[in-house]
């Protein structure tokens, strides 16, 4: 209250002042000065000290022309005067409550603060009039498109989105609904780039729109990542059909020919016959299995090359010899090699003859009865060149440019595999510093796989042949399987026995390391994961600190690179991945007992075996 009336004996007495200064006038020759000066005098008071102040000041002019008893200035005169002073006091007043001094130096500094912090963000901002005229840009808009500012949004609009941008603007602005549409943008460098433009209006509180804010951001990568999650779902989804195709044909073989061994009414020419059709799906079977270990391998980069000098001509003459009975099948004639040259490369051997084999095997099945498929070699300044053709179906040109990725096949051959195998071959010959390439005229013109390998300048490898070792012939061993899954280990010992050796079976850990005490074993073949406790580690941990360790061969389904980094550290020399052929097994047989026999215990083995 005390405030109050401070505040009214302020505005009392500065309307008196204003009063007797304005009065002052009234005493001038003219008629139209002195009310001048009372009409600046309540819009000063209206401006300066608001409504009450100026409606005073009116009070005190009128009170103070009538106590001078001025005779210019009759009753309507001052009515008059009066009259027009307090709308005058009052729209001042007005626009004083709406914006202060202070309010128009706070909007000034906060208008500039916006536009820096716009001006920083790394997006498109504007702001448009309610009618879409463009009010500001901020500057990354320029630094993004090039434009210098005289042109509009239009100017950068691709053609093919411009009549859907220029709809979706006019509906946002007549329905003053907020703006969401994708377009593209052409940026300062001339491509084209996806955006999603957002406007929002903002509204009065009289109702109207008085201006629109709105972002455009860039959005092309992340459309291209969809894009690519969404093929990358879909070959997947593809892979997984095939996957399931091709699993149930050689199973359907397999439970079709186990089923006619178990009829007593067979005859021996239907039971070989089935014995074949067993092994025949089995190899099918781990071939995919290989395919599918192979690329999780080629693609995490966790291929282990055991490199030696290569002479790449008879390489190509042993992969013609070994395909040329799967040819004569299909009735394709595979046309012997042609050589120019002679060219070692320093690689793998059996991963160099597992691309070969590929690139044959597929030309073999591309091609038709009576189609020939050509192999060649050359070598010309230091690089090898290898040649697969065929006469057979060819290639569709888009299909071309993606073949070697991973689970993309033509049309023509989704029945014929899981899509993998072109595409290790791309990832081993990239690991030989090679590049493979393929080249078709079209469908039925056949196709042309070119494989390049660089060429060792001499043929002598001498010390620095870090390939494998010869395996010494076999000598008859004893030989440990522990394994769990008891028909699998007595299927395994009785092709031990047939080969000469002594195998033993135990099915739990307790068990192989007792007879491991009674009866040490030259070769444990032993599984990693066992019933009852105790693992396949654990088995080669207390096998390994023994006083005559065996050579210890790790026999797993896992054959991942941790998993042989896993039976390495535990003492196993070799990894062997299920299904291991007998060959295979037998090799590693013949490994551990050359070892034994040298009294050489090594604590890795590099030579991993999937």
């Amino acid at each position: 209250m005390p405030t109050h009336i401070a505040v009214l004996i302020g505005d009392v007495v500065v309307a008196l002042l204003l009063g007797a200064l304005s009065t002052l006038g009234y005493g001038l020759p003219s008629q139209h000065l002195p009310m001048t000066f009372g009409y600046a005098a309540v819009l000063l008071a209206a401006a300066l000290f608001g409504r009450r102040c100026a409606y005073l000041t009116i009070v005190a002019i009128v009170t103070m022309v009538l106590l001078r008893g001025l005779p210019r200035l009759g009753p309507l005169d001052m009515a008059a005067f009066a009259a027009i002073a307090t709308i005058l006091a009052w729209l001042a007043a007005e626009v004083r409550a709406q914006r202060r001094p202070g309010d128009v130096l706070q909007r000034f500094q906060a208008d500039r603060d916006q536009r820096a912090l716009l001006d920083h963000l790394p997006k498109m901002v504007w702001i448009a009039e309610p009618d879409g005229t463009m009010r500001y840009h901020n500057r990354y808009w320029y630094e993004y498109t090039g434009l210098s500012g005289d042109e509009g949004w239009q100017a950068i609009v691709h053609a093919d989105d411009m009549q859907a941008a220029m709809e979706a603007w006019r509906d946002s602005m007549a329905t003053a609904q907020p703006l969401n549409l994708e377009m593209r943008f052409r940026r300062a460098d001339g491509s084209y780039r996806w955006h999603l433009v957002k406007g929002v209006p903002i509204v009065g509180a009289d109702g109207k729109v008085h201006c629109w804010y709105g972002a455009s951001t860039d959005i092309e990568d992340q459309k291209r990542a969809l894009e690519t999650l969404a093929l990358a779902n879909q070959r997947i989804s593809r892979f997984l059909a095939v996957l399931s195709h091709e699993l149930r044909n050689p199973l359907a073989g397999v439970t079709t020919a186990s089923d006619l061994l178990h009829r007593e009414d067979a005859d021996e020419p239907q039971r070989q016959q089935a014995l074949a059709t067993l092994q025949r799906q089995s190899q099918h079977l781990r071939r995919m299995v290989d395919d599918l270990l192979d690329i999780s391998r080629v693609t995490q980069g966790k291929v282990e090359l055991r490199r030696s000098l290569v002479e790449i001509g008879e390489l190509l003459d042993e992969v013609h010899r070994d395909n040329l009975h799967i040819a004569q099948q299909h009735g394709v004639i595979l046309v012997p090699p042609e050589h120019e040259g002679t060219c070692y490369v320093r690689g793998d051997h059996a991963r160099l003859r597992q691309v070969l084999d590929n690139l044959v095997s597929n030309a073999i099945k591309a091609s038709g009865r009576g189609q020939r498929v050509f192999l060649s070699v050359s070598e010309r300044d230091g690089e090898s060149t290898i040649i697969v053709h065929d006469e057979g179906q060819g290639l569709d040109e888009d299909f071309v440019a993606r073949m070697f990725e991973p689970f993309v096949q033509s049309p023509a051959w989704q029945s014929r595999g899981l899509g993998l195998g072109l595409s290790i071959v791309k990832h081993i010959t990239e690991l030989h510093g090679g590049q493979v390439s393929v080249r078709s005229e079209g469908p039925g013109r056949g196709s042309t796989f070119s494989l390049k390998l660089p060429c060792e300048a001499s043929a002598e490898c001498g010390a620095c042949d870090d390939g494998p070792v010869q395996i010494a012939p076999a000598i008859k061993a004893h030989v440990l399987i522990v394994e769990d899954e008891v028909q699998n280990a007595e299927a395994l010992q009785t092709l031990l026995e047939l080969e000469g050796h002594r195998a033993s079976i135990a099915t739990d850990a307790e068990t192989a390391l007792r007879m491991s005490r009674e009866d040490p074993a030259d070769v444990v073949l032993c599984d990693l994961e066992l019933k009852d406790g105790m693992s396949g580690y654990d088995v080669a941990r207390t096998l390994q600190s023994s006083d005559n360790p065996p050579y210890l061969v790790a026999y797993s389904g896992y054959g991942q690179q941790s998993d042989r980094d896993r039976t390495r550290l535990a003492g196993f020399q070799l990894h062997l991945v299920k299904p291991a052929t007998i060959a295979e097994i037998l090799a590693a047989i013949d490994e551990g007992l050359r070892q034994r026999h040298l009294g050489s215990r090594a604590t890795a083995w590099p030579a991993i075996t999937s």
